[in-house]
């Protein structure tokens, strides 16, 4: 279904669904009576009409999660079971960002930071149009995003998901990508509602509140999004599932929205919460494996609730009512149900991916023009790391659909490939990720080679565990076993062992310590039915396409326990299962021939990942800070392609030639690595957030302000510093910043001229300049439009030192001059004020274009007075 065609729908759904509901009338008598229409309760009348017609149980079930039938299961994240009796069609729910997530693997989609990078509302979209598209491919009805909180403090674990720190490129984003989302007849659910960065109880204040963290929602909303997900926090006393002010006030009465809200999986913490504004309960009582919470929206609950004369059936038939209207304007009651598995458009979805991922990469440095990779570099050149013969798509498992592994050609790959074999590239991985089968000689029980398999109550004796596909020796489909014996280090070290599966779970234990559950989402179950490649604690399944479990465990030269257990998921394939390691001694060897090729080459580039959740403090996983030490020691013309979704420690920056940042671009990351470093592609991705020198000097981490800190202070986090998160935090307190929110280079440069500003009709402000290409190769700039400021700033009003107000993308050839007029929506001019609500601030304000926020290419102040004076 087309995005205009949705918009149709909603806006003649009353006429439609009248007309309905008179030709089901007059089929039968002939005449309609007023008497003979349902009572209002939506305004649709098919709605209306179901509603009456349905019992109580019934429409429970429609604000209640269940588990869905093991024959038709996709293990989506949550389902709604329908009422067959009256046609009404059960409802998937699939987790994500990014992409889609079931069963079935799906398309690999860039990091939702990369897509903020691009700062390209088209590409948000294209990605969203993806997600909506792959969500029908695999009979889902509701996606669970986009993501839309604040990126308030880069360590905290989640907020690598989010599109970075500014409400304005978050709200643009996120509209975006449910625009696209929807556009496919796909309900997308923007999440997590509201003020939810990471801290369990918060305290905002109304204009904060409002101007920061409701934002992107306001935007949702106005996007047309069916439903939101409310969050786990409470919000100045109650919890956000429960909240009537944020819920009902806010989000109904104040910014309109006619979805359903939903609670984040276990965030509902009591029945009456439907009194506040609560629509839906998940998972209730389903959900994913091995999730098992209290259902409050039970049929039990509920009834006893309006017994006791706490809940009104009314509201019940209100809420089943709100989830019903946005499944009719999707045409779910009306035949647009679809729940079989089709394949997914892959060549459709590919290109959106390469073209995210090519738009999204941030060059933060490049000394000396270091990048593009010339003749010279190409005809010498080491490539470092097993994020350059491997791609590494997404940010591993968790809610980010794995990928497909056939789609993902790696960088080293695709430059040998484009190169037509003129280059001469030395590829070293440095970290083995793979690693090998441990032999039958490290391995023993009861004195003879190898381990004991035990399947059910049969013994035998394996020499090794290494059964895959490739060797035609994978086990039956639906084997259970387990290995014990005991495994022998030659040498004192850190081991690296892996367990890794397909077709089952994998768990490994030494010395009666669990050091990891391949393929167990939670527990030893695999969240989503099915163990995927990509569903392994490494940034990428092994080299043969296994999911990878990999800990570094210190071993004492000698013998040590060891026991391993398969337990098959539902995909009904062979499993798999094999127990690899890489000994001390390979992890030396392996790093020493990645100097050593370094050495020998002209430039040497190392491609390095990290999957933590921003905090300064720690270095990157897997001596990969030594590995690019080490490199750049030995060769001046060292190169970093850096995959991380938020600020890292880079104590070698200073020593090496150029750092490209490029999150995680999905299946193309590979394809686009390669072009970019070649110069195919000019980066153009700029920060979405701000990349601190130091973690203390952002504002989660101020020492004087402890409230302030996700862990807070008597466990609630107080929001005090108000409007100034990210950037604006930076101004106010006068820290410089590694690198500037907003901020990437190009392989060209940029000159802006000209500018002017004039009042728009609606009450914004148009701002118009100049920009010229200077370089000698075709570029694509990112100019950005920050406000200041009033100089006089009402009484009680906090204002940020400097905001963004607009920004777009322009692609300028060799030379070139164009003319860009950004435009300053009137809510840029505005303010919150509980008694006034959104009012215009008058006075004095400085306007700032230029390529990052800390960039001051051009500036002017424009007077921004009473609407029937305009601006000047």
């Amino acid at each position: 279904m087309t995005s205009s065609a949705l918009s149709r729908r909603r806006t003649t759904m009353g006429a439609v669904a009248v007309a309905a509901a008179v030709v089901a009338v007059t089929a039968g008598s002939g005449t309609v009576s007023a008497a003979a229409r349902p009572p209002q309760v939506t305004g649709d009348v098919r709605v209306d009409r179901l509603l009456s017609e349905m019992t109580l149980d019934e429409k429970i079930t429609m604000i209640e999660g269940s588990a869905e039938a093991a024959a038709t299961n996709q293990y989506e994240a949550g389902y709604i079971a329908g009422v067959p009796r009256l046609g009404i069609p059960s409802l998937r729910l699939s987790d994500g960002p990014p992409g889609v997530i079931t069963e079935q693997d799906s398309t690999g989609m860039t990091s939702t930071m990369g897509v903020a990078a691009t700062f390209s509302t088209e590409d948000a979209k294209a990605n969203g149009t993806v997600i909506g598209r792959d969500a029908r491919s695999l009979g889902q009805d509701v996606v669970l995003e986009p993501f839309v909180n604040m990126d308030r403090d880069t360590s905290s674990g989640r907020t690598y998901n989010t599109f970075g720190e500014d409400p304005l490129l978050t709200s643009a984003t996120g509209a975006s990508e449910i625009t696209g989302i929807q556009s496919q007849g796909t309900m997308a659910q923007v999440k997590h509602y509201i003020a939810y960065e990471g801290s369990n109880n918060v305290d905002v204040d109304s204009q904060t509140l409002h101007e920061i963290y409701l934002a992107p929602f306001d935007a949702a909303v106005k996007a047309g999004v069916s439903s939101v997900m409310c969050s786990y926090n409470t919000v100045n006393g109650p919890q956000a599932c429960g909240n009537a002010q944020t819920l009902t006030t806010i989000l109904r009465d104040e910014l309109g929205f006619k979805g359903f809200v939903t609670s984040d999986w276990g965030a509902n913490h009591s029945t009456d919460s439907i009194n506040s504004g609560l629509d839906m309960e998940m998972p209730g009582n389903g959900g994913p494996a091995g999730i098992s919470i209290p259902a409050y929206f039970s049929a039990d609950a509920v009834k006893a609730a309006i017994a006791a004369g706490q809940v009104e059936e009314s509201r019940v038939t209100q809420a089943a009512g709100r989830v019903l209207s946005e499944m009719d304007r999707f045409g779910l009651l009306s035949g647009a149900s679809k729940h079989g598995v089709t394949p997914e458009n892959t060549a459709a979805d590919e290109k959106a991916v390469l073209t995210t991922a090519q738009d999204s990469a941030t060059l933060l440095k490049n000394e000396g023009s270091a990048l593009p990779l010339d003749g010279k570099d190409l005809s010498s050149l080491a490539l470092i790391g097993p994020g350059a013969g491997q791609t590494i798509a997404t940010n591993s498992g968790g809610e980010a659909a794995g990928g497909l592994l056939g789609q993902q050609t790696s960088a080293l790959s695709t430059l040998r490939s484009e190169t037509r074999g003129r280059a001469d590239i030395d590829y070293q991985a440095a970290d083995d990720l793979t690693g090998t089968p441990v032999p039958a000689t490290a391995l023993s029980s009861d004195g003879s080679p190898g381990l004991t398999r035990t399947t059910g109550t049969a013994t035998s004796t394996d020499r090794t565990v290494d059964f895959t596909t490739a060797r035609g020796d994978a086990l039956p489909a639906g084997t259970a076993a387990s290995w014990s014996g005991t495994l022998t280090a030659p040498t004192t070290g850190a081991y690296w062992l892996n367990i890794q599966s397909l077709g089952a779970t994998g768990t490994l234990a030494v010395d009666g310590r669990t050091l990891t559950t391949v393929g167990g989402g939670f527990g030893t179950s695999p969240r989503y039915g099915v163990v995927h490649a990509t569903d392994g604690n490494a940034p990428t399944a092994t080299t043969d396409g296994l999911a990878n479990g990999r800990t570094q465990v210190q071993l004492a030269a000698g013998a040590h326990t060891i026991s391993i257990k398969a337990a098959p998921d539902v995909s009904g394939k062979p499993v798999q299962l094999r127990l690899n390691w890489v000994t001390p001694e390979q992890t030396r060897a392996d790093h020493d021939a990645a100097v050593a090729a370094a050495k020998k080459a002209r430039t040497a580039v190392v491609f390095v990942w990290d999957t933590s959740s921003g905090d300064l403090s720690k270095a990157l996983p897997d001596g990969q800070d030594q590995l690019v030490a080490d490199v750049a020691a030995v060769n001046p013309n060292t190169v970093v392609v850096l995959q991380a979704n938020q600020p890292v420690a880079m104590p070698w920056e200073s020593k090496v030639k150029a750092v490209l940042d490029t999150y995680y671009g999905g299946d193309q990351a590979g394809v686009a690595a390669a072009q970019l470093l070649t110069g195919a592609i000019d980066p153009s991705g700029r920060l979405p957030f701000t990349w601190p020198r130091d973690i203390s000097q952002e504002v989660a981490h101020d020492t004087a302000h402890p409230e302030r800190t996700t862990a807070g202070v008597n466990g609630t986090t107080t929001y005090s510093e108000g409007v100034d998160i990210g950037y604006r935090y930076f101004d106010a307190t006068g820290e410089t910043p590694l690198y500037p929110f907003g901020y990437g280079l190009s392989y060209t440069g940029f000159r802006y001229s000209a500018l002017r500003t004039v009042g728009a009709g609606d009450g914004g402000l148009d701002v118009t300049f100049k920009v010229t290409n200077t370089g000698r190769t075709a570029g694509t700039e990112v100019p950005q439009v920050y406000l200041g400021a009033p100089d006089q700033a009402p009484a009680g009003v906090q204002f940020a030192p400097k905001a963004l107000a607009a920004y777009g993308r322009v692609t300028l050839g060799a030379g070139q001059t164009r003319t860009v007029t950004l435009h300053v929506a009137p809510r840029r001019l505005q303010y919150w004020s509980d008694s006034t609500q959104w009012t215009l601030a008058t006075g004095t304000r400085s306007v700032t274009v230029g390529s990052d926020e800390r960039d001051t290419a051009l500036t002017r102040t424009v007077r921004i007075s009473a609407p029937s004076h305009g601006h000047r």
